[in-house]
C-alpha cells in the first residue's frame, strides 16, 4: 500500500562459534561443548557448556574503563538500557576495493572517511557505524591479523564529531607494530566501543537507528552483546 512505512533490520552482531577469531593468549579461544547427562533432571535434556568465553569475545561492547580502571571509571552495566535502544546513527561504508588484495595491513585515513560519508551531517551524541566489508573474514585467521587501523588523523576526526558510540566491523584500531598513539584521547572522550561487528556494508542508508543489548554481567568494563541497525523507508 502507498504511504506504509517499512523497516529493514541488519543484524551486525558476529557469530560466536569454535574457529571463530580472537585476540592472542592469554586471551582463551571458545569452544561450545555438550553439558552432558544431567542425573537429577528426571528426563534426558540439552545443554551447551561455552568454555573460553570472556569479555571481549566476538561482537562486544566496551567502556574507557578498559583504559582506565574499574575504580576510576563505569563499567558496561552501569549503562542504563535506554541509552543503548534506537541510538542515532550514522554510517560510513567504505569501499571494500580498497582492502581487497593486500598483503599489509591497511590504514583507514580521515581523507576516506570523509569521502565515503559523502557530506552527510554528523550529529553530536550520536553512534557512527565504519563499514569496510572485513566482517566478511570473520572465521579467517587474517581478520585480526591483517585487520584494517585507524590512523591517527582519522581517529582525531571522529573524536572532533563527539559520538556516544563508534563501532567497525575490523577488530585491531591500533597499529600494533608501530603505533599511531590515539587511545589516550578517544578514551578520554568517553566514547562506547562496539567491535568488531559484521553486515555494516550491507546497510543502504547514511542514517539509520542502532540498537545494543549488552550480556547481563555485572563487574566488567566489556561484555559480548548482539547489535542491530534499523533503516526506515517508504
Amino acid at each position: 500500500m502507498n504511504g506504509v512505512q517499512t523497516m529493514r533490520v541488519t543484524d551486525i552482531t558476529g557469530s560466536i562459534r569454535k574457529g571463530m577469531w580472537n585476540y592472542e593468549e592469554p586471551y582463551p579461544r571458545f569452544d561450545m561443548r555438550s553439558l552432558g547427562e544431567v542425573p537429577w533432571a528426571g528426563h534426558e535434556v540439552c545443554c551447551e557448556v561455552f568454555y573460553g568465553l570472556h569479555s571481549q569475545t566476538g561482537t562486544y561492547l566496551e567502556t574507557p574503563a578498559h583504559y582506565y580502571g574499574y575504580d576510576k571509571c563505569y563499567l558496561v552495566d552501569d549503562i542504563p538500557l535506554e541509552k543503548l535502544m534506537d541510538i542515532p546513527c550514522v554510517i560510513i561504508n567504505i569501499d571494500e576495493g580498497y582492502f581487497s588484495g593486500n598483503t599489509k595491513r591497511m590504514p583507514v585515513p580521515a581523507r576516506i572517511l570523509i569521502d565515503s560519508l559523502g557530506g552527510v551531517d554528523i550529529e553530536k551524541k550520536c553512534a557512527i557505524l565504519i563499514g569496510t566489508g572485513w566482517g566478511k573474514h570473520w572465521m579467517d585467521r587474517r581478520f585480526l591479523d591483517m585487520s584494517p587501523y585507524f590512523t591517527k588523523d582519522a581517529m582525531n576526526w571522529l573524536i572532533s564529531k563527539d559520538p556516544f558510540l563508534l563501532g567497525t566491523d575490523f577488530p585491531r584500531w591500533e597499529n600494533i607494530e608501530k603505533p599511531e598513539g590515539f587511545f589516550d584521547a578517544f578514551y578520554a572522550a568517553d566514547i562506547l566501543m562496539l567491535a568488531p561487528c559484521v553486515n555494516i556494508e550491507k546497510i543502504r542508508k547514511s542514517r539509520a537507528r542502532l540498537t545494543v543489548m549488552p550480556v547481563k554481567i555485572p563487574g566488567t568494563c566489556a561484555v559480548p552483546c548482539r547489535a542491530a541497525v534499523v533503516e526506515e523507508g517508504d
